[in-house]
């Protein structure tokens, strides 16, 4: 009879591959497929494989790997969502190519300017704005008070808001310089 290590060993060599297929599958993305297959066998091996039925250990690790990789597509459709809504807040909506240019770029400026905040800020912005939290449930994740949350959370709203209207304060000024 193999030792827990050893049968581990085993059902990760057999199901690594197979759980990596299924989740490309999923998500359309091979990237992050290994991740997520190594992540559900690692929840495999702390929770025990001697606490699953031998025949069901394949269904469990099937059914973990596709709700992380449920989790994972929701929250890049929360982090792309978010990025069009601020994007959407500091720039009125035009149909156009150029356009579609000018907000490719205010997303990727958004993504910087999210950079610059303080730690804290960022996480707390982050968290009510992608992942829709309520001030108690981001206080309870980040350890602090639910009124440093919301001070947080206001201030990286006002920080954005401040180097946003800078960078094109200072873009305009050099348009007009040349």
């Amino acid at each position: 009879m193999p030792s827990e290590s050893e049968a581990f060993t085993l059902i990760f060599h057999e199901l690594f591959p197979k759980l990596c297929r299924f989740v490309e599958g999923l998500l359309n993305d091979s990237g992050s497929a290994p991740d997520i297959a190594q992540e559900t066998l690692l929840r495999l091996y702390r929770f025990g494989i001697e606490r699953i039925p031998p025949p069901e250990i394949r269904f469990w690790a099937f059914r973990v790997a596709r709700n992380l990789a449920l989790n994972a597509k929701a929250r890049s459709a929360n982090r792309n969502r978010l990025l069009e809504a601020l994007t959407r807040l500091f720039q009125p909506a035009q149909a156009n190519p150029e356009t579609e240019l000018e907000q490719a770029d205010s997303a990727a400026l958004l993504v910087r300017l999210l950079q610059t905040l303080p730690e804290d800020q960022r996480a707390a912005l982050l968290l009510r704005e992608q992942e829709e939290m309520k001030y108690s449930e981001i206080a309870a994740v980040l350890g602090v008070s639910e009124s440093k949350v919301k001070v947080d959370v206001f201030r990286a709203r006002q920080a954005l808001r401040t180097k946003w209207h800078e960078h094109h304060r200072t873009t305009e000024r050099r348009k007009y310089m040349n």
